[in-house]
Protein backbone atom coordinates (compact mmCIF):
# COMPACT_ATOMS: atom_id res chain seq x y z
CA UNK A 1 0.00 0.00 0.00
CA UNK A 2 1.57 3.13 -1.06
CA UNK A 3 0.36 6.66 0.17
CA UNK A 4 -0.40 9.11 -2.89
CA UNK A 5 1.17 12.26 -1.75
CA UNK A 6 -0.04 15.89 -2.98
CA UNK A 7 3.26 16.98 -4.50
CA UNK A 8 2.55 13.84 -6.95
CA UNK A 9 -0.24 15.16 -8.45
CA UNK A 10 0.31 16.41 -11.84
CA UNK A 11 -3.13 17.06 -13.29
CA UNK A 12 -4.10 20.74 -13.00
CA UNK A 13 -6.29 21.25 -10.28
CA UNK A 14 -9.86 21.73 -11.06
CA UNK A 15 -11.45 25.05 -13.29
CA UNK A 16 -13.90 25.65 -10.74
CA UNK A 17 -15.14 28.89 -12.93
CA UNK A 18 -15.87 26.79 -15.73
CA UNK A 19 -17.84 24.75 -14.26
CA UNK A 20 -20.04 26.95 -12.49
CA UNK A 21 -20.49 28.45 -15.56
CA UNK A 22 -21.79 25.00 -16.80
CA UNK A 23 -24.44 25.17 -14.02
CA UNK A 24 -22.54 22.63 -12.04
CA UNK A 25 -21.74 22.64 -7.86
CA UNK A 26 -18.20 22.61 -6.61
CA UNK A 27 -18.35 19.44 -4.95
CA UNK A 28 -19.46 17.91 -8.86
CA UNK A 29 -17.00 19.68 -10.45
CA UNK A 30 -14.19 18.18 -7.52
CA UNK A 31 -16.02 15.10 -8.32
CA UNK A 32 -15.30 14.89 -11.93
CA UNK A 33 -11.59 15.74 -11.74
CA UNK A 34 -11.44 13.15 -9.02
CA UNK A 35 -12.91 10.39 -11.61
CA UNK A 36 -10.79 11.72 -14.54
CA UNK A 37 -7.03 11.51 -11.95
CA UNK A 38 -7.89 7.69 -10.86
CA UNK A 39 -9.26 6.45 -14.24
CA UNK A 40 -5.64 8.54 -15.57
CA UNK A 41 -3.23 7.27 -12.67
CA UNK A 42 -4.75 3.80 -13.29
CA UNK A 43 -4.48 3.98 -16.77
CA UNK A 44 -0.93 5.32 -16.86
CA UNK A 45 -0.08 2.81 -13.35
CA UNK A 46 0.88 6.13 -11.66
CA UNK A 47 -0.20 4.64 -8.91
CA UNK A 48 -2.49 1.04 -7.98
CA UNK A 49 -5.95 -0.01 -6.42
CA UNK A 50 -5.41 0.22 -2.39
CA UNK A 51 -3.14 3.15 -2.65
CA UNK A 52 -3.79 5.83 -0.42
CA UNK A 53 -4.58 9.22 -1.49
CA UNK A 54 -3.86 12.05 0.08
CA UNK A 55 -5.86 14.17 2.78
CA UNK A 56 -8.92 16.13 2.27
CA UNK A 57 -7.44 19.14 3.47
CA UNK A 58 -4.70 18.77 0.98
CA UNK A 59 -6.76 18.81 -1.91
CA UNK A 60 -8.95 21.44 -0.75
CA UNK A 61 -5.83 23.41 -0.70
CA UNK A 62 -4.94 22.11 -3.59
CA UNK A 63 -8.66 22.94 -5.40
CA UNK A 64 -9.01 25.86 -3.70
CA UNK A 65 -12.07 25.18 -1.92
CA UNK A 66 -13.64 23.90 1.54
CA UNK A 67 -12.78 20.68 2.59
CA UNK A 68 -16.37 20.20 3.18
CA UNK A 69 -16.93 20.56 -0.71
CA UNK A 70 -13.68 17.51 -1.19
CA UNK A 71 -15.30 15.54 1.67
CA UNK A 72 -18.90 15.22 -0.35
CA UNK A 73 -16.98 14.78 -3.61
CA UNK A 74 -14.71 11.80 -2.38
CA UNK A 75 -18.21 10.59 -0.91
CA UNK A 76 -19.86 10.79 -4.52
CA UNK A 77 -16.70 9.12 -6.07
CA UNK A 78 -16.88 6.10 -3.41
CA UNK A 79 -20.55 5.57 -3.92
CA UNK A 80 -19.43 5.35 -7.82
CA UNK A 81 -17.05 2.74 -6.47
CA UNK A 82 -13.67 5.04 -7.17
CA UNK A 83 -13.02 4.87 -3.51
CA UNK A 84 -13.19 3.07 -0.31
CA UNK A 85 -12.63 4.07 3.27
CA UNK A 86 -11.41 2.93 6.32
CA UNK A 87 -11.24 3.70 10.13
CA UNK A 88 -7.79 4.53 11.14
CA UNK A 89 -6.48 3.78 7.47
CA UNK A 90 -7.64 6.57 5.54
CA UNK A 91 -9.47 6.59 1.91
CA UNK A 92 -8.18 4.49 -0.99
CA UNK A 93 -8.30 3.46 -4.57
CA UNK A 94 -11.14 1.21 -5.27
CA UNK A 95 -11.50 -1.42 -8.54
CA UNK A 96 -15.09 -0.23 -9.33
CA UNK A 97 -16.02 -3.28 -10.91
CA UNK A 98 -15.44 -4.98 -7.75
CA UNK A 99 -17.76 -3.44 -5.52
CA UNK A 100 -17.01 -4.23 -1.84
CA UNK A 101 -20.48 -6.17 -0.91
CA UNK A 102 -19.05 -8.20 1.95
CA UNK A 103 -17.96 -4.93 4.33
CA UNK A 104 -21.40 -2.73 2.91
CA UNK A 105 -24.07 -4.70 0.77
CA UNK A 106 -26.41 -1.91 1.57
CA UNK A 107 -25.15 2.05 2.42
CA UNK A 108 -27.71 3.87 4.75
CA UNK A 109 -28.03 6.18 1.73
CA UNK A 110 -29.19 3.22 -0.37
CA UNK A 111 -31.42 1.84 3.03
CA UNK A 112 -32.85 5.74 2.49
CA UNK A 113 -33.50 5.11 -1.19
CA UNK A 114 -35.78 2.46 -0.52
CA UNK A 115 -37.36 3.59 2.28
CA UNK A 116 -38.11 7.00 0.09
CA UNK A 117 -39.80 5.29 -2.56
CA UNK A 118 -42.22 3.30 -0.33
CA UNK A 119 -42.97 6.62 1.45
CA UNK A 120 -44.29 7.86 -1.90
CA UNK A 121 -46.06 4.75 -2.82
CA UNK A 122 -47.59 4.38 0.60
CA UNK A 123 -49.15 7.55 0.40
CA UNK A 124 -49.89 7.35 -3.17
CA UNK A 125 -48.27 10.63 -4.33
CA UNK A 126 -48.89 11.90 -8.09
CA UNK A 127 -46.86 13.69 -10.77
CA UNK A 128 -46.84 17.54 -8.90
CA UNK A 129 -47.16 16.40 -5.91
CA UNK A 130 -44.26 18.48 -3.05
CA UNK A 131 -42.39 16.03 -0.96
CA UNK A 132 -41.87 16.99 2.78
CA UNK A 133 -39.18 18.54 3.98
CA UNK A 134 -35.53 16.31 4.19
CA UNK A 135 -35.97 16.96 8.18
CA UNK A 136 -39.74 15.48 8.10
CA UNK A 137 -38.56 12.55 6.00
CA UNK A 138 -35.47 11.63 7.94
CA UNK A 139 -38.25 11.52 11.11
CA UNK A 140 -40.78 9.18 9.09
CA UNK A 141 -37.91 7.02 7.71
CA UNK A 142 -35.80 6.85 11.11
CA UNK A 143 -32.55 8.51 9.84
CA UNK A 144 -30.46 11.18 9.19
CA UNK A 145 -31.07 14.72 7.11
CA UNK A 146 -27.83 14.37 5.69
CA UNK A 147 -28.81 10.36 4.51
CA UNK A 148 -31.96 11.66 3.08
CA UNK A 149 -30.34 14.28 1.26
CA UNK A 150 -27.72 11.66 -0.50
CA UNK A 151 -30.93 9.52 -1.17
CA UNK A 152 -32.79 12.54 -2.72
CA UNK A 153 -30.12 12.69 -4.78
CA UNK A 154 -29.92 9.32 -6.04
CA UNK A 155 -34.06 9.83 -6.94
CA UNK A 156 -33.26 12.69 -9.50
CA UNK A 157 -30.25 10.62 -11.13
CA UNK A 158 -33.33 8.54 -11.49
CA UNK A 159 -35.84 11.18 -12.83
CA UNK A 160 -38.16 9.93 -9.66
CA UNK A 161 -38.31 13.44 -8.32
CA UNK A 162 -36.99 16.63 -9.96
CA UNK A 163 -36.27 19.91 -8.85
CA UNK A 164 -36.86 23.77 -9.85
CA UNK A 165 -32.89 24.47 -7.93
CA UNK A 166 -30.42 22.46 -8.90
CA UNK A 167 -27.24 24.39 -8.11
CA UNK A 168 -28.72 24.32 -4.08
CA UNK A 169 -28.31 21.61 -1.74
CA UNK A 170 -32.02 22.37 -0.45
CA UNK A 171 -33.99 22.10 -3.50
CA UNK A 172 -37.76 21.42 -3.20
CA UNK A 173 -38.52 18.24 -4.09
CA UNK A 174 -41.47 17.61 -7.10
CA UNK A 175 -42.53 14.04 -8.27
CA UNK A 176 -41.74 13.36 -11.47
CA UNK A 177 -43.99 10.24 -12.57
CA UNK A 178 -46.75 8.53 -11.08
CA UNK A 179 -46.24 6.45 -8.03
CA UNK A 180 -47.11 3.59 -9.91
CA UNK A 181 -44.57 3.68 -12.08
CA UNK A 182 -42.06 3.29 -8.69
CA UNK A 183 -40.01 0.00 -8.76
CA UNK A 184 -38.19 -0.89 -6.01
CA UNK A 185 -35.53 -3.19 -6.38
CA UNK A 186 -36.34 -6.53 -4.83
CA UNK A 187 -32.22 -7.05 -4.31
CA UNK A 188 -32.33 -3.97 -2.08
CA UNK A 189 -34.55 -5.28 0.32
CA UNK A 190 -33.59 -9.10 0.45
CA UNK A 191 -29.92 -7.95 0.93
CA UNK A 192 -28.37 -8.10 5.26
CA UNK A 193 -28.62 -4.32 6.17
CA UNK A 194 -26.47 -1.52 6.37
CA UNK A 195 -22.67 -2.36 7.90
CA UNK A 196 -24.01 -1.26 11.63
CA UNK A 197 -26.54 -3.82 11.35
CA UNK A 198 -24.12 -6.84 10.42
CA UNK A 199 -21.85 -5.76 13.16
CA UNK A 200 -23.91 -6.43 15.47
CA UNK A 201 -23.83 -10.22 15.20
CA UNK A 202 -20.24 -9.98 15.05
CA UNK A 203 -19.73 -7.66 17.98
CA UNK A 204 -22.22 -9.70 19.53
CA UNK A 205 -20.30 -13.08 19.45
CA UNK A 206 -17.04 -10.99 20.41
CA UNK A 207 -18.73 -9.90 23.84
CA UNK A 208 -19.88 -13.30 25.01
CA UNK A 209 -16.61 -15.26 23.61
CA UNK A 210 -14.36 -12.85 25.14
CA UNK A 211 -16.08 -11.58 28.60
CA UNK A 212 -18.06 -12.26 31.26
CA UNK A 213 -21.23 -11.14 32.79
CA UNK A 214 -20.75 -7.63 34.66
CA UNK A 215 -17.17 -7.39 33.11
CA UNK A 216 -16.63 -3.66 31.45
CA UNK A 217 -16.06 -4.09 27.88
CA UNK A 218 -13.66 -1.93 25.85
CA UNK A 219 -14.73 1.68 24.56
CA UNK A 220 -16.12 1.79 21.01
CA UNK A 221 -12.84 3.47 19.90
CA UNK A 222 -11.22 -0.31 20.33
CA UNK A 223 -13.82 -2.02 19.04
CA UNK A 224 -13.54 0.25 15.75
CA UNK A 225 -9.94 -0.62 15.32
CA UNK A 226 -11.00 -3.89 15.72
CA UNK A 227 -13.20 -4.33 12.92
CA UNK A 228 -11.70 -1.75 11.05
CA UNK A 229 -14.78 0.38 10.60
CA UNK A 230 -16.02 3.86 11.68
CA UNK A 231 -16.58 4.32 15.75
CA UNK A 232 -19.84 5.90 14.64
CA UNK A 233 -20.91 2.39 13.07
CA UNK A 234 -19.79 0.90 15.86
CA UNK A 235 -22.26 3.18 17.84
CA UNK A 236 -25.47 2.25 15.35
CA UNK A 237 -24.40 -1.29 16.91
CA UNK A 238 -23.68 -0.56 20.42
CA UNK A 239 -27.29 1.23 20.46
CA UNK A 240 -29.15 -2.01 19.03
CA UNK A 241 -26.82 -3.98 21.67
CA UNK A 242 -28.29 -1.38 24.63
CA UNK A 243 -31.81 -1.82 23.34
CA UNK A 244 -31.91 -5.31 23.58
CA UNK A 245 -30.24 -5.22 27.25
CA UNK A 246 -27.31 -7.26 26.17
CA UNK A 247 -25.11 -4.29 27.36
CA UNK A 248 -25.43 -1.68 29.35
CA UNK A 249 -23.87 1.64 28.72
CA UNK A 250 -23.25 4.47 31.47
CA UNK A 251 -21.42 7.41 30.44
CA UNK A 252 -18.21 8.87 32.14
CA UNK A 253 -16.21 6.46 34.29
CA UNK A 254 -18.86 3.65 34.45
CA UNK A 255 -18.03 2.71 30.87
CA UNK A 256 -20.07 -0.49 29.23
CA UNK A 257 -20.72 -3.57 30.81
CA UNK A 258 -21.61 -7.46 29.68
CA UNK A 259 -24.83 -7.94 31.10
CA UNK A 260 -27.01 -10.22 28.79
CA UNK A 261 -30.45 -10.30 30.50
CA UNK A 262 -32.76 -9.49 27.34
CA UNK A 263 -35.77 -10.17 29.18
CA UNK A 264 -35.75 -10.18 32.78
CA UNK A 265 -33.19 -7.41 33.57
CA UNK A 266 -33.85 -3.80 34.60
CA UNK A 267 -37.62 -4.42 34.23
CA UNK A 268 -39.95 -1.44 35.83
CA UNK A 269 -42.08 -2.22 38.58
CA UNK A 270 -45.86 -1.38 38.99
CA UNK A 271 -46.47 1.88 40.79
CA UNK A 272 -44.63 4.43 38.01
CA UNK A 273 -41.35 3.17 38.99
CA UNK A 274 -39.54 4.85 35.78
CA UNK A 275 -35.85 4.52 37.15
CA UNK A 276 -34.35 1.39 35.26
CA UNK A 277 -31.54 1.00 37.28
CA UNK A 278 -33.93 0.64 40.45
CA UNK A 279 -36.24 -2.23 39.60
CA UNK A 280 -34.25 -5.45 38.74
CA UNK A 281 -35.95 -8.19 39.76
CA UNK A 282 -34.69 -10.82 42.25
CA UNK A 283 -32.84 -13.41 39.11
CA UNK A 284 -31.09 -9.97 38.64
CA UNK A 285 -30.27 -8.72 41.93
CA UNK A 286 -27.29 -10.52 42.37
CA UNK A 287 -25.50 -9.19 39.41
CA UNK A 288 -26.04 -5.60 40.33
CA UNK A 289 -22.71 -4.12 41.23
CA UNK A 290 -21.94 -0.40 42.32
CA UNK A 291 -21.00 0.69 38.66
CA UNK A 292 -24.25 0.26 37.37
CA UNK A 293 -25.46 3.08 39.15
CA UNK A 294 -25.14 7.05 38.84
CA UNK A 295 -24.51 8.75 41.72
CA UNK A 296 -27.72 10.54 41.82
CA UNK A 297 -29.21 7.00 41.60
CA UNK A 298 -28.08 5.53 44.82
CA UNK A 299 -28.63 8.92 45.71
CA UNK A 300 -32.71 8.45 44.64
CA UNK A 301 -33.27 5.07 47.23
CA UNK A 302 -31.54 7.24 49.96
CA UNK A 303 -34.07 9.71 49.62
CA UNK A 304 -37.08 7.18 48.79
CA UNK A 305 -36.01 5.01 52.06
CA UNK A 306 -35.71 8.69 53.89
CA UNK A 307 -39.33 9.61 53.05
CA UNK A 308 -40.58 6.64 54.17
CA UNK A 309 -38.69 6.85 57.33
CA UNK A 310 -39.32 10.79 58.32
CA UNK A 311 -42.42 11.60 56.47
CA UNK A 312 -46.24 10.68 55.19
CA UNK A 313 -48.05 12.17 51.55
CA UNK A 314 -48.18 15.83 51.88
CA UNK A 315 -45.59 16.32 54.09
CA UNK A 316 -43.14 19.40 52.63
CA UNK A 317 -39.13 17.77 52.54
CA UNK A 318 -35.94 19.66 53.79
CA UNK A 319 -34.37 22.13 50.99
CA UNK A 320 -31.96 20.38 48.30
CA UNK A 321 -28.86 21.61 49.64
CA UNK A 322 -29.94 20.66 53.28
CA UNK A 323 -30.54 16.76 51.94
CA UNK A 324 -27.24 17.29 50.26
CA UNK A 325 -25.88 17.53 54.44
CA UNK A 326 -28.31 15.34 55.01
CA UNK A 327 -27.06 12.27 52.45
CA UNK A 328 -23.18 13.80 52.63
CA UNK A 329 -23.63 14.02 48.57
CA UNK A 330 -23.36 17.61 46.27
CA UNK A 331 -26.57 19.57 45.68
CA UNK A 332 -26.59 18.43 42.24
CA UNK A 333 -26.69 14.99 42.66
CA UNK A 334 -29.38 15.46 44.98
CA UNK A 335 -31.13 17.85 42.16
CA UNK A 336 -31.01 15.20 39.82
CA UNK A 337 -32.44 12.11 42.07
CA UNK A 338 -35.23 15.26 42.61
CA UNK A 339 -35.73 16.03 39.02
CA UNK A 340 -36.55 12.20 38.54
CA UNK A 341 -38.62 11.66 41.36
CA UNK A 342 -40.50 14.45 40.22
CA UNK A 343 -40.83 13.14 36.66
CA UNK A 344 -42.21 9.67 38.86
CA UNK A 345 -45.06 11.79 40.50
CA UNK A 346 -43.74 10.81 43.50
CA UNK A 347 -42.63 14.27 44.14
CA UNK A 348 -43.52 17.83 43.05
CA UNK A 349 -41.85 21.20 43.79
CA UNK A 350 -42.63 24.45 43.59
CA UNK A 351 -41.32 27.90 43.05
CA UNK A 352 -41.88 30.98 45.09
CA UNK A 353 -42.78 32.35 48.83
CA UNK A 354 -44.38 29.13 49.66
CA UNK A 355 -42.77 26.90 47.21
CA UNK A 356 -40.53 23.65 48.25
CA UNK A 357 -40.20 20.10 47.63
CA UNK A 358 -43.27 18.02 48.56
CA UNK A 359 -44.23 14.35 48.99
CA UNK A 360 -47.16 13.54 46.65
CA UNK A 361 -47.15 9.82 46.85
CA UNK A 362 -44.69 7.52 49.54
CA UNK A 363 -42.94 5.45 47.41
CA UNK A 364 -43.46 1.47 48.00
CA UNK A 365 -41.15 0.20 50.45
CA UNK A 366 -39.80 -3.15 47.81
CA UNK A 367 -38.61 -0.13 45.59
CA UNK A 368 -36.61 2.02 48.13
CA UNK A 369 -34.64 -1.00 49.58
CA UNK A 370 -33.76 -2.74 46.64
CA UNK A 371 -30.51 -1.40 46.52
CA UNK A 372 -30.00 -0.50 50.20
CA UNK A 373 -30.70 -3.95 50.91
CA UNK A 374 -27.20 -5.13 49.04
CA UNK A 375 -25.54 -1.89 50.27
CA UNK A 376 -26.70 -1.07 54.01
CA UNK A 377 -23.54 1.64 54.46
CA UNK A 378 -26.27 3.87 52.50
CA UNK A 379 -28.90 3.58 55.20
CA UNK A 380 -29.63 7.22 56.68
CA UNK A 381 -29.96 7.26 60.38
Amino acid sequence: MKKILISEIHMPPADIKDGLLKNLTKDRIILKWLISWVEDGLKNNIFNIGDLIPPKKEFAKYHNVSTGTVQNAIRYAEDLGYFKSRQCIGTMIADKNEPDLDEKAVSKKDAAVVQIKKYIIENKLQKGDILPAARTLANEIDTSQNTVRLALEVLIKEKIIATNCPNTNKPSKILNIDYKDIVIEKTSLSREGTLSKKLYTKIKQYIVENYNINDKIMPNEDFAKLFNVSVRTINDAMKKLNKEKIILSLRGRYGTRYINEPDKLLKQKEGGEKSKFMSAPKSAVSNIKNSYLYSWQRVLDQIKKYMITHHEAGDKLPSMKDLAVTLNVSSNTVRRAVNELVEQGILFCQRGKHGGIYIVEIPAKEDAFTWLALNPKFLVQ
